[in-house]
């Protein structure tokens, strides 16, 4: 591009290019490469990663081993993935409000007796099963979207009716945690315990038979995420470190894991203290609000 000769070759090409249009020396070449590299460690990650799914729950659990991973390697900090992955509360909640949902069309009746309930309201399993199957719900949207002058039999709305009521209990516990200003981890599993008690207790209803089949598929989830949150001490040491909750929760709920509970939590206060102690040691700053026999 240096060459007077081949820069007025280039010239001839167009009447209006000039001369400063031309470039001189640039950088393009390592600008490519600066390029591919940035692109090949963006590519890098993404395989440590994986594919992104539409699965909220299993790209963070994905995304929590890689973050621990980096953290060990570059900083050399070690924590437990588990232990501190906490789950998003409106998440499950809408997790187990969507399979439900999206389920309940396939749900299994045949245990259920021919009819059941009281009068006024008694369900005849077929005619049941038969509503069930033509989906209620987008039955009467689609109603709404044609405009079509259609009304719902009454057994569609005796349907939209035990699903209104079983949506009464995610609603609550998802009022519950988002009516505070700044939402506690303290609060969750206390208020996740009750919302799938209140659904086991209606799965289970003898009067009531046909909401068994309905929750099955939510109720699964609901005990899936379940498990994961009891399992994460971070529940149980932030009801602990509540002063209006403490070991109330426990005491009430968990009978049998109380000593376990208590254990695990002076376990847990030894070890940060541990590395608190060790963190002072190999500092001078010294925080006034904390006595300095704790430092020593």
């Amino acid at each position: 591009m240096e060459c007077p000769q081949f820069r007025q070759l280039i010239l001839y090409l167009r009447c209006d290019l000039w001369d400063t249009d031309i470039p001189h020396r640039t950088k393009t070449c390592e600008l490519i490469l600066q390029c591919w590299r940035e692109r090949f460690m963006q590519l890098r990650v993404e395989l440590k990663i994986g594919h992104f799914t539409m699965d909220n729950a299993a790209n963070n659990d994905t995304a929590m081993v890689v973050f621990v991973w980096i953290l060990q390697e570059e900083h050399e900090f070690d924590i437990d993935p588990v232990a501190c992955h906490i789950c998003c509360f409106p998440h499950i909640i809408n997790i187990c409000v969507q399979h439900l949902i999206n389920s309940y069309k396939c749900a299994d009746f045949s245990g259920l007796l021919r009819t059941w309930g009281n009068p006024p309201r008694v369900l005849h399993k077929k005619e049941f099963i038969t509503v069930v199957q033509e989906d209620p719900i987008w039955h009467g949207w689609e109603t709404n979207i044609n405009l079509v002058p259609e009304k719902l039999e009454q057994m569609h709305w005796e349907v939209l009716q035990d699903l209104k009521f079983s949506l009464q209990a995610p609603a609550a516990a998802h009022h519950t945690m988002t009516s505070e200003r700044i939402p506690l981890l303290s609060g969750a599993l206390p208020t996740y315990e009750t919302f799938l008690e209140q659904w086991k207790r209606i799965s289970m209803s003898s009067m009531n038979p046909q909401f068994g089949p309905l929750l099955k598929e939510g109720l699964a989830h609901g005990e899936r995420y379940h498990k994961h949150m009891h399992a994460n001490k971070a529940y149980v040491f932030a009801m602990f470190a509540h002063p209006s909750i403490r070991f109330s929760w426990v005491e009430r709920k968990w009978c049998n894991e109380i000593s376990s509970v208590k254990a695990s939590i002076l376990e847990l206060v030894s070890t940060h203290l541990g590395k608190f102690i060790v963190y002072a040691d190999c500092y001078p700053f010294r925080d006034a609000r904390i006595p300095h026999e704790v430092c020593q």
